[in-house]
């Protein structure tokens, strides 16, 4: 597992997380894009859970959103900050329903990779149209 994939899982943890609750939904998301998406390749599946409860072990603790914030920013390098944001966005997206604790998480990812609104506006529509159900 590489310092960028756990940072990335990280980020898909803080977005999920953030309204206090991972939904089935979410967690099923993550486990999809984890098997899928080609910056997670070599990562085993087996170990998803170790790293998402680390994270949320960390979120627990005094002071936890500044640190995993910045382990994000130490794991994850400013050329992948784009699809950090993206994998967020399909974390919010999974569950249909946007609450103001993962709006801030958004705006918190936005700020730490320097995201301009216009491309943010673009992954969160792209992530609303992959999540859409009828």
């Amino acid at each position: 597992m590489s310092a960028l994939q756990e940072g990335l899982i990280w980020t898909m943890v803080l977005a999920a997380g953030a309204d206090r609750d991972l939904s089935p939904a979410e967690v099923d998301a993550m486990r999809d894009l984890v098997e899928h998406l080609p910056v997670f390749r070599g990562f085993r599946v087996d170990r998803l859970p170790k790293v998402t409860e680390s994270c949320a072990t960390a979120l627990g603790a005094d002071g936890g959103l500044d640190k995993v914030a910045a382990f994000i920013r130490k794991t994850v390098p400013r050329g992948f900050g784009e699809t950090a944001y993206a994998l967020a966005c399909d974390m919010i997206a999974a569950e249909r329903k946007v609450h103001d604790t993962e709006i801030g998480v958004l705006d918190l990812l936005a700020e730490l990779f320097d995201i301009d609104s216009l491309t943010c506006a673009a992954l969160e529509t792209a992530a609303r149209a992959r999540y859409a159900r009828p």
